[in-house]
């Protein structure tokens, strides 16, 4: 059916809607896909396009200054699911978080290659053809044009094959995601870096600047090299100044075309030295120059910024996440009232035919016998006490924690079968025993009998005379766990202001904000963390404190992750 001229005239469409509103409607879509693509639908679109890019930008600067950014958390799925794993290397090209390597909860380091997809939001892992890498950790994983470079790191020492030791990587990789392939890269330089681990790499121009790090262990070093891509050749530049202390696990972030910013790092002899400091290292024609930035407020800089990474949000911050030295008073109380108990799923275990026997036996001038028969008899008042008329949870460590919680009843397994219509577990075949059916319906009226004591414990209450019986086996039943909002442990914004850096030659932490903490990870130890468009990106690292692992705890399998949290602006631009 035709429209006729009159219908077709009064026809609208979203061309026709308030400019407002259009800019409304684009401030909803995708930075990564959807925006991109409606800049190129007319000229009316690229213009508005810009204009909410503008907007954008500025919301989310002004989310990084105050801190309001909002936390959502991407689990992966279980049919590619990327392995947990600390000290890796990421980076961030063509709206994809490219994430290399790594080491496991058992100390395995990897070599695999993920590639998270921030416009569709999955794990893709590409095949990719060529040399690949070794497996190794502490590596750098840097952008330049269409390329992604490797390079460094370490393996931690395995027991298979032949015992080998730890090893340090001086090679140097490029993946290429638009052909899908590793090219290991060799130079002929005279001169080139040792094998190096834990240092940190930017790109400046057609160059890629590496700093620090680990040469052997225990072996800190200060040296500063550069890779020539046009050339594809290494040099050592020449510095003045004073240099930074020898240190490994530093921030390196490229401000413009001739300045870099390092930051923090540890080092020293030993005790090691965790530093705070900052150092502004200009790029001369000849010449480069390292100079030591004045830090302002450093008293909300992140304690450990050795192990917690940062990165620049925006062209005036650079942001690291972790746990607050200190929390305001008012907040903790506020915050950790009311508590919520969460219980665990618990396994009531009957105890065995001998247990049953044994206990029977104790009774004086009584059979086993008998005593089912007056147990399992109805109307009968023994409830299956033991003689000394203790009741039946008496001296029963692993049955303690359940009289605490009498919600552990409520997970009593039923016992097989039922007392009437009882058969023969094996029909066919003679019993083992005489009366061996009627033996075991006896013992199953004896359970239902000591099934409904415990049921009657749960609704009384416990007692101090409740006692069980022995039984050989322990069972260990965890108590209910206490769980609160506790500020104190989770991942706060740590925000440096660099504005001034070049001008003023100071920088400074600004002031901890606690507005947004719903959803932030517990404290978590050598993550990555790269800026996206508009957010920033934490994957991966060690659910743990730093000061449980210097005092030889360990790493177990469970406090390595694989979840990538997203820190977002909130939504009140409009």
């Amino acid at each position: 059916m035709m429209e006729t001229p009159v219908e077709a005239h009064n026809a609208t469409s979203i061309n026709d809607l308030p400019e407002e509103v259009v800019e409304f409607i684009l401030m909803k879509l995708s930075p990564y896909k959807d925006l991109k693509s409606a800049n190129l639908v007319c000229s009316l679109w690229h213009r508005l396009v810009s204009v909410v890019q503008r907007k954008l930008q500025a919301h989310y600067q002004h989310c990084v200054i105050t801190s309001r950014l909002a936390w959502s958390v991407v689990m992966p799925d279980a049919g590619c699911r990327i392995t947990e794993r600390y000290s890796h290397c990421c980076c961030y090209f063509d709206k994809c978080l490219y994430v290399f390597g790594g080491c496991t909860a058992t100390n395995t380091t990897l070599n695999d290659l993920w590639r998270f997809d921030l416009a569709s939001r999955e794990w893709i892992r590409p095949l990719a053809s060529g040399t690949y890498p070794f497996p190794k950790a502490c590596a750098t994983f840097v952008t330049y044009k269409d390329n992604l470079v490797l390079f460094g790191g370490w393996s931690h020492p395995t027991p298979f094959p032949l015992h080998q030791a730890a090893r340090f990587f001086s090679e140097l990789h490029i993946y290429k995601p638009l052909l899908n392939r590793w090219t290991h890269v060799t130079t002929l330089s005279h001169q080139s870096p040792q094998p190096v681990a834990g240092h940190s790499a930017s790109v400046v121009g057609d160059m890629m600047v590496v700093f620090g790090g680990s040469q052997v262990p225990g072996v800190r070093t200060n040296e500063l090299w550069l890779f020539d891509f046009l050339v594809n050749e290494w040099r050592q530049p020449k510095t003045r100044g004073k240099k930074p202390e020898a240190r490994y696990g530093q921030a390196q972030i490229t401000l413009d075309d001739s300045h870099i910013l390092v930051l923090g790092g540890k080092g020293g002899g030993s005790p090691q030295v965790v530093y705070k400091d900052c150092w502004l290292l200009t790029l001369g024609v000849e010449d480069w120059t390292w100079e030591e930035i004045e830090v302002l407020n450093d008293d909300s800089a992140p304690a450990q910024l050795w192990c917690h990474a940062a990165c620049k949000a925006s062209d005036n911050f650079i942001v690291s996440l972790c746990r607050p030295a200190k929390v305001p008073e008012s907040l903790t109380k506020s915050q950790q009232s009311p508590k919520v108990t969460v219980r665990h799923s618990k396994t009531w275990i009957p105890p065995r035919e001998d247990q049953l026997r044994s206990s029977a036996n104790e009774l004086p001038g009584t059979s086993s016998e008998e005593h089912m028969d007056q147990s399992g008899a109805e109307g009968s008042s023994s409830d299956f006490k033991p003689a000394n008329g203790s009741e039946p949870f008496e001296n029963s460590n692993q049955m303690d924690q359940s009289v605490e919680n009498p919600s552990l009843s409520s997970n009593v397994v039923e016992p097989r079968g039922s007392v009437e219509g009882t058969v023969n577990p094996r029909p066919g075949l003679p019993s083992v025993r005489p009366n061996a059916m009627k033996n075991r319906q006896k013992q199953l009226e004896a359970l239902l009998k000591y099934e409904k004591k415990f049921r009657h414990s749960e609704n009384s209450g416990p007692s101090p005379q409740d006692s069980v019986p022995k039984v050989s086996h322990s069972v260990h039943v965890p108590k209910p766990k206490k769980v609160s909002f506790n500020p104190a442990s989770l991942m706060v914004l740590h925000v440096l202001d660099i504005s001034h850096v070049l001008e003023s030659k100071t920088v400074s932490w600004q002031e901890l904000k606690f507005d947004n903490m719903e959803g932030a990870p517990e404290e978590t130890l050598f993550y990555t963390l790269v800026e996206g468009r508009g957010e920033v990106l934490m994957f991966g690292g060690i659910e743990r404190d730093i000061q449980s692992l210097q005092r030889g705890y360990g790493i177990k399998s469970h406090t390595v992750n694989s979840t990538l949290h997203i820190l977002k602006p909130v939504q009140d631009l409009m």
